[in-house]
């Protein structure tokens, strides 16, 4: 007579097997897919980030640095920290722009720039430098457009200005100002 244990035992046995098998097949997937557990995790992280744009001929258009850029696949969102955006001109001189934090959109063609926001122009032939501060500025790289939305504060030499947005072409350096635009000029030291 054969003993019932003996034929329990491999049965148990295989069934313990395809459990732990189971289990660890689970524990594999879960490990090696964390964002799929937080989608707010991002997938990719650059430090000291530097991009540059040049035209068909190869002239330098602009360049965008940061000391970390940050992608989350969830929203196809992409972040800056300190980030610079430097607009390259032959005639008109350099437009920076930069803040603390800036956003890229999907596919790149606006970055929008918070948190102590301030654009400078260089002084150039017939221009002298300029300087507007906002709580964001949002650039257009391809359009050579920098925009705002918020109220803006230009200051240059013997010139303050003060208005409530804003539009400005890199290609023609025109600046737009946008409602309620308020101006104190000062007179320049005579010789």
């Amino acid at each position: 007579m054969i003993d019932r244990n003996a034929f329990w035992l491999p049965l148990a046995i295989l069934a313990l097997l395809a459990a732990l098998s189971f289990w660890l097949e689970q524990s594999i997937q879960e490990a090696g897919s964390p964002r799929k557990k937080n989608g707010h995790a991002p997938d990719s992280i650059i430090e000291n980030f530097k991009a540059s744009s040049t035209d068909e001929a190869g002239i330098p258009r602009y360049r965008l640095t940061a000391s970390k850029l940050s992608h989350f696949p969830a929203n196809d969102q992409t972040l800056l920290e300190q980030p610079q955006f430097t607009h390259l001109h032959a005639k008109q001189g350099e437009m920076i722009v930069s803040s603390r934090r800036a956003s890229v959109s999907a596919k790149g063609e606006e970055v929008v720039f918070t948190d102590d926001v301030s654009l400078r122009r260089t002084a150039s032939a017939g221009r002298g430098a300029l300087s507007v501060k906002s709580q964001s500025l949002k650039v257009l790289p391809d359009q050579e457009q920098i925009i705002s939305q918020h109220p803006v504060t230009i200051t240059a030499p013997g010139l303050q200005v003060s208005a409530m947005g804003m539009q400005l072409s890199g290609k023609t350096r025109i600046l737009k100002l946008k409602g309620r635009v308020k101006a104190q000029f000062q007179n320049a030291p005579r010789a």
